[in-house]
């Protein structure tokens, strides 16, 4: 069961389409907990509010998903995720790894990726100032 949840999750965010939210309810359990580095979220109707909000900023999106392990009721896939955004117009790539754990459904589900790779270096001037740094700080 694990695995079948867990091919129905990666073959949703392979080519995102937040719009056709109905596949959420196989997926996930009505009292999901969601965190990332920005948001926390619970309940399947706040993330499907939040991914409704996405899918507004989005013309197209994907994850590669590189790499998955699974033990007991955890799933650990590593990704690469590629968004091509309305506002402002641009690609935007970010790697990261989400944690899953699964009962029936997914019931938590926690996203690590650099914050300042996805969003902060993609605001104007912010973005600049950020870069700067951490091209200061890799030297």
């Amino acid at each position: 069961m694990k695995t079948i949840i867990i091919e129905k999750f990666k073959n949703y965010f392979s080519q995102i389409d937040f719009s056709n939210n109905s596949i959420l309810n196989e997926i996930y359990s009505a009292d999901i907990v969601f965190k990332d580095p920005i948001h926390e979220i619970k309940g399947i109707e706040n993330l499907k509010e939040y991914f409704q909000k996405l899918n507004d900023n989005l013309i197209e999106g994907s994850f590669l998903f590189t790499d998955e392990s699974i033990v007991d009721n955890k799933a650990y896939l590593s990704w690469e995720m590629n968004l091509k955004l309305k506002r402002p117009i641009k690609n935007v790539k970010a790697s990261g790894i989400s944690v899953l754990i699964i009962e029936d459904k997914i019931i938590k589900q926690r996203d690590y990726f650099d914050a300042g790779e996805l969003f902060y270096e993609n605001i104007p001037i912010l973005g600049g100032i950020i870069r700067s740094i951490k091209k200061k700080l890799s030297k």
